[in-house]
């Protein structure tokens, strides 16, 4: 048998080795993964939320955040609308623009993902982003 020979028990062992060690760093990168992804949602969560204006009834709201997005009770929300520019056609622009158009206050939680807001200020219709930016 020659040295070079696949079958060879060093080379065997060599491929083993090989075989486990990158099993262990696959899982290594698997694991860091999903504990960046953990920390990301909770720092999202924290510190920035943002749903949808869903019906607008004089100055009561449902929005499309909730308990799942950190919502509580009492939370003042911006009240972003996005418009469309009109921009030169080779333009790198995306032909929209963000304008703050007032702020909500959350009034009552109802479940994970909705909430009743009141209006503070401006002019809230549905479709409009809520959302809470704390950096």
């Amino acid at each position: 048998m020659k040295c070079c020979d696949s079958r060879s028990p060093l080379i065997v062992r060599t491929r083993q080795r090989n075989w486990l060690l990158l099993g262990v760093m696959t899982l290594a990168i698997v694991i860091s993964s999903s504990m960046a992804f953990a920390q990301e949602t909770s720092f999202r969560h924290k510190y920035l939320m943002r749903g949808q204006v869903l019906e607008v009834k004089d100055a009561t709201l449902v929005v499309c955040v909730g308990t799942a997005d950190g919502a509580a009770v009492g939370q003042e929300l911006d009240v972003i609308r996005h418009t469309r520019v009109t921009t030169p056609p080779k333009s790198a622009s995306p032909g929209f623009r963000r304008k703050n158009v007032g702020k909500v206050k959350i009034t009552t939680i109802f479940d994970d993902h909705y909430a009743l807001a009141t209006v503070i200020n401006g002019s809230v219709r549905v479709n409009d982003t809520v959302e809470s930016n704390h950096l």
